[in-house]
C-alpha cells in the first residue's frame, strides 16, 4: 500500500501511489518527432494504431470498455472509482 498516511492505494513507484506523487512513465509513439502516447503496436492513432469502434449497431464512436462506447454502456473511469454512475455525465433531454 501507499506510504502516505491513511492511503490504501497500490504503490506505483517510489513507495507511493499516483495520487501521492508517483510518476507513471508512458511510452511515446515511435514515429520520428511524435510525442503522442502509444496506443497499439508502438504507434499513436495518427501513425497507424487502429481505434476500436463501438459494437452497437450504427454507432461510430470509439469503444471505451467491453467493445462499447460510454453511450452504449461503458462505465467511465471516474464512475468506477466512485462505485456508480459518473455524476458528470448527464443524459441529454430529447426536444419535443
Amino acid at each position: 500500500n501507499c506510504s502516505a498516511e491513511g492511503c490504501t492505494n497500490r504503490v506505483q513507484k517510489g513507495g507511493v501511489c499516483i495520487r501521492h506523487g508517483a510518476e507513471v512513465s508512458r511510452k511515446n509513439c515511435s514515429a520520428e518527432g511524435c510525442a503522442n502516447s502509444v496506443v497499439n503496436g508502438g504507434v499513436c492513432t495518427l501513425h497507424g494504431a487502429k481505434r476500436r469502434i463501438c459494437s452497437s449497431e450504427g454507432c461510430t464512436n470509439i469503444a471505451q470498455q467491453g467493445g462499447v462506447c460510454r453511450r452504449h454502456g461503458a462505465e467511465s473511469s471516474s464512475a468506477k472509482r466512485k462505485g456508480g454512475k459518473d455524476e458528470n455525465s448527464k443524459k441529454k433531454k430529447k426536444k419535443k
